[in-house]
């Protein structure tokens, strides 16, 4: 699946804060006494360095930003999302940035090309061919028959639940491993990368057309 990297920076025109409350609904269409959770959003509108003014939405960002300061906003793009989303919020001024781990988790997030069910798969007929060939050529002389191919298989159905777990465990924790090794490398490039949008001269203000007169 093909993945875009987007990088943008520029200096802080405005900044707009807002919060929604998600209420739960209880039944008959009664609002509980307690709301779900506040999802807090900043917009910022920011003068990129190329003098283009783009606003970029950010969602439950603790990082601080005012106007005029420089920020560089690193966003992913995979053909399954509509649209970019956030990975890094820099601020460039403050030397401080955000990460946005649902967007990172995605965008670095990797699924093996055979799962869980697969390997057990393959481990249990393994299983079963090792049983099969010392159950009929080693205890009954290659005259096991189908006693001999009745127990591999029956063998290998019992081992293949064992194996799925196993496989599931084995799975959760490495990928855990490769992630954050993938996402303290991904922080790091990017890091040294922005910086160079922290010594850019400052995009000039477009002209405003002349009004007809």
């Amino acid at each position: 699946m093909a993945e875009t990297l987007l990088i943008n920076a520029g200096d802080v025109i405005e900044v707009q804060l807002t919060s929604e409350t998600v209420v739960i609904e209880g039944a008959g269409g009664r609002r509980n006494a307690e709301p779900g959770h506040i999802t807090n959003r900043m917009r910022l509108f920011v003068r990129q360095t190329d003098g283009v003014e783009k606003k970029y939405d950010f969602e439950d960002t603790e990082l601080g930003v005012r106007e005029e300061q420089r920020v560089a906003i690193v966003r992913g793009k995979l053909k399954r999302w509509p649209e970019p989303r956030n990975l890094i919020l820099f601020n460039l001024s403050s030397g401080e940035s955000d990460t946005f781990e649902q967007g990172l988790a995605a965008y670095l997030g990797h699924r093996p090309f055979f799962g869980p069910l697969w390997k057990a798969a393959v481990l249990s007929f393994g299983v079963m061919l090792i049983f099969w060939f010392v159950s009929n050529f080693i205890e009954r002389n290659g005259e096991g028959g189908l006693m001999s191919i009745s127990l591999a298989v029956m063998f290998g159905f019992l081992t293949y639940p064992v194996f799925w777990w196993l496989c599931r465990t084995w799975d959760r924790i490495t990928e855990k491993m490769r992630y954050r090794s993938a996402r303290k490398k991904f922080i790091a490039e990017m890091s040294g990368r922005v910086q160079a949008y922290a010594s850019a001269p400052k995009a000039e203000t477009p002209p405003e057309p002349n009004s007809a007169k």
